[in-house]
């Protein structure tokens, strides 16, 4: 664990630079030694340029959007850029408490695991969470992952609350 140390963006860098040139390094900023990946309770001190940062992303969800999110494509992870549509549907979720949307399936809409949704297996229809089914089909095809099991364990808990 890294208790006690305070990670900098430019500490976080020369560290990856170590790695990446063969030397002794301290792995505790990243999650199993991924340095994609920052660990748990890393104690880290943002520079006044990245509380600016953290300011713009928070007041503006579609500059979050497509500066900071990525996405798997055919050609490996690349960086979105958001649609008008979706930027609109964001700056709605921004801006209002409660919104309604009439739209098509299949856009990526659904963000909860606790959102039901409805299945029809022969004659009988059963309502199910995303998160139930996304659970049941990833443990039918797969051993699960530790993380995975402590994502889902919480996620029942949770709904059970």
């Amino acid at each position: 664990m890294s208790r006690g140390k305070v990670w900098t963006t430019k500490k976080v860098h020369d560290e990856i630079e170590r790695i990446e040139k063969g030397l002794p390094a301290d792995y505790s900023a990243f999650y199993d030694g991924q340095i994609e990946m920052k660990a748990a309770d890393v104690v880290f001190e943002p520079t006044q340029e990245e509380w600016i940062e953290l300011a713009k992303c928070a007041a503006d969800v579609t500059y979050f959007g497509n500066t900071y999110c990525h996405s798997m494509t055919d050609e490996g992870i690349r960086q979105i850029k958001l649609r008008p549509y979706q930027e609109d549907m964001l700056k709605s979720f921004q801006d209002n408490r409660f919104v309604v949307m009439l739209a098509s399936r299949q856009i990526g809409k659904c963000s909860l695991f606790s959102s039901k949704i409805k299945i029809k297996v022969k004659q009988n229809f059963y309502l199910i969470s995303i998160g139930e089914l996304y659970y049941q089909i990833l443990k039918a095809n797969r051993k699960l992952t530790i993380i995975e099991k402590i994502k889902f364990f919480l996620w029942f808990l949770y709904n059970k609350l």
